[in-house]
């Protein structure tokens, strides 16, 4: 089977390493326009060359998932470069008090938290809809993960932060399906990535535990595969059907790419 996606114009928050980055790089090399973007401008400079090396039509802006005034100059700056916006990829990082026990957190890693992971998401949401709504088509993605359906205390903040995602999709999928426009939660599993590195190197030191026995442990055998996922070879291939006219009749999903990680069904 043949997927084109090319020409696709989407935008990916939190995109200049890691997952987000991975992501861009597989959309890139089939064609799609893409806006990248991070809080980090040598990031963001350093990224677009790279990804030009695909593909061209890719762009880059600073902006901070938790000010809604960055938000605003981001999706401007979205449809000013690409003329439009098909899709939405949301993806974040994490809080600075991450990880973290819930009686370690104060009520401003929290505001701070709900910021990150569900309030730009709906700001974000409401900023592309009227042009996905106008066009009768779009892809909204929220990446999410495995352990909102199987909490972990250890990262409480953000569980309980980005669990509402999950509703808010399947809330909109009723209302947008008349537009054409799916929105779907992608359950993340482990994936190597310099932030997961640097998570799990919080949490070894924490519990004073040697990092690489912990990431053995709480990582890779988690899994009954005995293995992290690729990001651009696995869930790049997601991302590349989920966005393409084949995933039409996908839509209010949850879809997990954890390896089998989680216990949950």
């Amino acid at each position: 089977m043949y997927i084109d996606i090319n020409g696709r114009r989407v935008l990916i928050t939190a995109s200049t390493e890691g997952i987000g980055k991975g992501i861009a790089e597989s959309l890139a090399k089939e064609g799609c326009k893409i806006v990248i973007t991070s809080r980090s401008k040598e990031k963001v400079n350093n990224t677009v060359m790279e990804l030009r090396k695909y593909n061209p039509q890719v762009y880059g802006i600073t902006s901070d998932l938790t000010d809604y005034n960055s938000l605003d100059s981001l999706v401007s700056f979205t449809i000013d470069k690409l003329g439009g916006i098909d899709v939405l990829i949301f993806n974040s990082g994490n809080p600075p008090n991450e990880p973290s026990y819930f009686d370690e957190t104060s009520l401003e890693d929290w505001e701070y938290s709900v910021k990150l992971y569900l309030l730009s998401a709906i700001k974000l949401t409401k900023l592309v809809l009227p042009y996905m709504k106008q066009q009768r088509w779009g892809r909204i993605i929220y990446l999410s993960s495995w352990t909102v359906k199987q909490p972990q205390r250890i990262f409480v903040l953000a569980d309980v932060s980005r669990s509402p995602i999950i509703q808010l999709a399947k809330i909109l999928s009723k209302e947008l399906g008349i537009f054409n426009i799916t929105v779907n939660t992608i359950l993340l599993g482990s994936f190597e990535t310099e932030g997961a590195k640097k998570t799990l190197k919080k949490l070894s030191e924490k519990l004073n535990e040697n990092f690489e026995e912990l990431w053995q442990k709480e990582v890779i055998n988690r899994s009954p595969l005995k293995r992290i996922g690729d990001i651009k070879k696995e869930l790049g291939s997601l991302i590349i059907y989920l966005i393409s006219n084949y995933s039409g009749y996908i839509t209010g999903s949850v879809i997990p790419i954890d390896g089998g990680t989680s216990d949950a069904i």
